[in-house]
């Protein structure tokens, strides 16, 4: 899921020598811990995470079901297609109704071919409503994850000291008891912060070098000025992009739970 882009933006900033923040504990610190064992490949640390997270005293059904699908995962990863059969179960059990997700999911790739497993994912059934927002969430946090790569790739070349500007989409607010919907409006959540704290650490990292750069070699103003006025370009451009890709939820034809087929 959402893992792999926080893993990679991760990987990445250490590659340029951007330290990570430290942050206040909530279920998105350890949400961001736990994928960063996934993408280490620590398989069985990683589930041992999720079970941690979901044995909190005041854990919501969502995140439990949303942890236990993770776990379906982790163990299709290690070849266990039992334990992974019985995890994916235990997350329908508890309302996951992401049925978009394991479609795609390499980890799952195998363990869906069981035609236990394939039942069991038969019986996750969502409503248009909610269809429509989890399309949208999956879908923004791709575009999240993209811009913060381009901003920071745009660190590499800019010489000016100004801060750089992060629009990000808002959360959607419909009322909804989707397991699924609720649990990626906390992925996108996650990716939102990675991105405001890793963008800022590059701002930091590139007006050091910026300073450093213009007493050594002299950087022209006009220089400066044309690498701002890029930047904010940029910055106006992604807002607009934003706006138009804002979710708005429209009329549905049934509140019904159905197959995700049912809303294609």
């Amino acid at each position: 899921m959402v893992r792999v882009s926080v893993i990679s933006i991760f990987l990445f900033l250490l590659l340029v020598g951007v330290p990570l923040a430290d942050a206040e504990q909530d279920y998105i610190d350890q949400l961001i811990k736990v994928g960063e064992l996934t993408g280490n490949h620590q398989y069985r640390e990683a589930i041992d995470g999720y079970k941690r997270l979901e044995s909190q005293p005041a854990a919501p059904d969502w995140l439990k079901a949303g942890a236990e699908y993770e776990i379906a995962e982790l163990y299709g990863e290690l070849n266990e297609t039992d334990n992974a059969i019985a995890a994916l179960n235990n997350a329908v059990q508890l309302g996951y109704d992401d049925c978009l997700t394991p479609r795609t999911s390499k980890g799952l790739a195998t363990v869906l071919k069981n035609p236990k497993a394939a039942q069991v994912l038969a019986g996750m059934k969502i409503t248009e409503g909610d269809f429509r927002e989890l399309f949208w969430l999956k879908s923004e946090v791709e575009y999240a994850d993209h811009d913060a790569r381009m901003m920071i790739t745009a660190n590499i070349n800019r010489v000016d000291q100004q801060s750089t500007e992060i629009p990000q989409a808002q959360l959607p607010t419909r009322p909804t008891h989707s397991a699924g919907v609720l649990y990626w409006r906390q992925q996108l959540l996650m990716i939102q912060r990675v991105q405001r704290e890793f963008v800022q650490k590059s701002d930091e990292q590139r007006m050091k070098h910026a300073a450093t750069m213009a007493v050594i070699g002299g950087t022209s103003q006009s220089a400066v000025l044309e690498s701002a006025r890029q930047a904010q370009a940029a910055a106006e451009s992604r807002k607009a992009e934003i706006r138009k890709r804002a979710f708005v939820p429209a009329p549905t034809s049934s509140d019904q739970p159905k197959p995700c087929s049912a809303w294609r």
